[in-house]
């Protein structure tokens, strides 16, 4: 029982930390390219320092176990799952994509509950009821305001994206966590997610990494400290918890954001939208109890 509780404390700890992340993105207007690239260094420093530390105390890093392929995979879809989320805050802002990014909370729960055998113990009835609630929470939320241009389509899309991404990445991190291999996995991910940026910056040839302000740079790199202890604290909840449940759990972050981009960024008019906003908050926790409830 109290391995459960722990497990539950990780992932809430989690979907908060899944919050913060993405703040800096709202005070740096820096290329979205560029902004991952520098996010993804703070995210393979954070891998390196606390991995070293766990080595001076005593820990035996395992960089040869081929099921690390798995978190290499998970650092190119971190960095695309990344691009994305970036390009639906720059289109429509926190709240209104957050709102359809909280889909990676189905798609990561469902393609875990069928490679590792969880479908048995889950009631799919109630995994698709609570899609079609996470669903209605994002259309009252995608408020369009009246200075608004026509770019809500765009940025839904993106933020659709980034669900898909984030979810196949929940599945790949699954595996590498039921080998007992959380440092490394850290590393590998942060490393391929870096490399995969740079190589996306190439081909791009985006001259803007010499140009761009300090600040941008560290907002960026301190988005991928965050980062860090966001991937950290669930993956380290799936020793503990039904992976699907731990990653239900962490789409709590969809409320912390949206409160966030309203009290803090001022996103959306509360007082004229206050009907459509609650409901939306409402539905996103109705969907996510669902999910849970669907455990069997």
């Amino acid at each position: 029982m109290t391995n459960i509780v722990l497990g539950y404390v990780l992932a809430i700890v989690s979907s908060f930390f899944h919050t913060l992340y993405i703040i800096p993105r709202k005070i740096s207007k820096q290329n979205p390219v560029i902004y991952i690239l520098y996010m993804s260094i703070g995210f393979m420093l954070s891998s390196l320092i606390i991995g070293g530390i766990h080595v001076i105390r005593g820990y035996t890093i395992n960089f040869t176990n081929p099921i690390l392929i798995y978190a290499a995979i998970a650092g190119v879809l971190s960095m695309m799952a990344s691009i994305c989320v970036v390009l639906a805050i720059d289109e429509i802002g926190m709240s209104k994509s957050n709102q359809w990014k909280n889909f990676q909370g189905p798609i990561g729960a469902g393609l875990i509950l069928i490679f590792f055998g969880e479908a048995k113990n889950t009631k799919i009835s109630f995994l698709l009821l609570a899609i079609i609630t996470i669903f209605i929470s994002a259309m009252l939320l995608t408020i369009k305001e009246d200075n608004q241009k026509n770019s809500n389509k765009k940025g839904i899309i993106y933020a659709l994206g980034a669900a898909l991404f984030y979810g196949i990445n929940a599945l790949m991190r699954k595996y590498t966590s039921d080998a007992n291999l959380i440092y490394e996995q850290q590393l590998y991910s942060s490393i391929f997610m870096f490399l995969s940026a740079l190589f996306y910056v190439f081909i791009k040839k985006d001259r803007s990494i010499k140009s761009d302000s300090k600040k941008n740079n560290v907002l960026a790199m301190f988005s991928g400290v965050i980062y860090y202890f966001a991937t950290y604290f669930f993956i380290t909840a799936y020793k503990y918890v039904q992976g699907s449940i731990v990653y239900t759990i962490v789409q709590l972050n969809t409320v912390f954001t949206v409160l966030f981009g309203i009290l803090v960024f001022k996103e959306l008019d509360f007082k004229r939208n206050w009907k459509r906003i609650i409901l939306g908050i409402i539905f996103s926790i109705i969907g996510l109890l669902i999910l849970m409830i669907a455990q069997k």
